[in-house]
């Protein structure tokens, strides 16, 4: 399928990052027309209301669609509901997603999909890195806690289903984050690098179960957490194990989507590994997607160290073409920007009586 790219374009499909400023600055529109960038994400700094996103929206793809490959890119943001949600008003705002779990209803977490994918059609965004499905089972986990929807993983995975369904219908994608499970840790990898050290008959029943169920049914693309499973690899974060990612994920859980890391700027990875080893050490272990959601500028000098690593034979290049097509089939898919602008009023009554419901089941 992409013969016709060239190794940079290649490896530019698996670059996903952040960009500043609420129009195509000419520094974001130079990384897509240059090839660097298969997706770009979407922060606060990026938004002032639905109509702006909505022609940044437009910027974007038509840039993308200007040059090759000539397909849109992927278009993410995270909004989970809670604290995590990054598009403020007028887009609803959700209660945390642990009210899903304590409402124990998959009518209400399919109807809450349904509502966010479609707020965030509207303006044009085709993903989302949504739904958690970690387990919360640490009750002193500072990063995971009432993201999650719940601590028991057979209700975590049939709630995860029926969200995951309703974005599945709305042509949004969903990204099922953190594998293999981030519920358990007592350390935020934004700022150290966690570890559980549960046994394997653990890790399987709990923090693995609901990536299990959600597989099977269908889920397109998983993100990888920055921790380290002691009962699998010692010594790399899953983000970095080929155990992990490719014996596990890959092969023994038979996921055929994309592999997307967490954002490679934090510390779980920034002080640990040097960064001219996270390009042969992430694809070679199974990465797809490597996010970098605020070093801008890093994003070049990983796509020159990785064609290097190509030059050198560090990564083959077999590797290389096989994740460019995986990305590439997702990004065929991918529906146009809305012709119209958004209205938000047609839905803010109904989406508000749902995050009102939602909010019930809180107390």
């Amino acid at each position: 399928m992409n013969n016709q790219l060239t190794l940079n374009q290649q490896i530019g499909q698996m670059l996903f990052c952040g960009f500043e400023g609420t129009r195509l600055l000419p520094s974001t529109e130079k990384l897509i027309r240059e090839g660097y960038v298969g997706g770009l994400i979407l922060f606060e700094r990026n938004f002032e209301s639905p109509q702006q996103l909505w022609e940044l929206m437009c910027e974007v793809q038509d840039c993308a669609l200007s040059v090759p490959p000539h397909l849109p890119l992927l278009i993410s943001v995270d909004q989970e509901g809670g604290r995590v949600a990054r598009l403020g008003s007028p887009f609803t705002r959700y209660p945390f997603p642990c009210a899903i779990g304590k409402s124990q209803s998959e009518s209400l977490a399919y109807r809450f999909g349904q509502a966010l994918a479609r707020e965030l059609r509207a303006v044009g965004i085709n993903m989302d890195f949504a739904p958690v499905l970690d387990v919360h089972t640490n009750p002193a986990n500072p990063i995971i806690g009432n993201r999650a929807f719940s601590d028991q993983p057979s209700e975590v995975a049939r709630l995860g289903y029926s969200f995951i369904k309703a974005f599945r219908e709305e042509q949004i994608l969903a990204v099922g984050k953190h594998f293999p499970g981030h519920g358990d840790t007592h350390l935020d990898s934004h700022l150290d690098l966690p570890r559980v050290d549960r046994d394997s008959e653990s890790l399987e029943n709990l923090e693995l179960f609901p990536f299990v169920e959600t597989i099977r049914q269908g889920l397109d693309i998983i993100m990888t957490s920055h921790v380290i499973y002691s009962a699998w690899d010692e010594k790399f974060p899953a983000t970095l194990s080929p155990k992990i990612l490719q014996d596990i994920l890959r092969k023994r859980l038979g996921f055929q989507g994309l592999i997307l890391s967490d954002d490679m700027d934090m510390k779980a990875i920034e002080d640990y590994y040097e960064f001219e080893s996270l390009p042969s050490l992430g694809v070679n272990a199974g990465v797809d997607m490597f996010l970098f959601c605020h070093a801008f500028e890093k994003i070049e000098r990983f796509a020159k160290q990785l064609e290097q690593d190509v030059r050198t034979g560090a990564v083959s290049e077999k590797a290389v073409q096989e994740v460019s097509n995986r990305v590439l089939e997702k990004r065929k898919a991918l529906p146009s920007v809305p012709e119209v602008p958004p209205d938000f009023e047609s839905f803010r009554e109904s989406h508000q009586k749902l995050a009102d419901e939602m909010a019930g089941y809180l107390g």
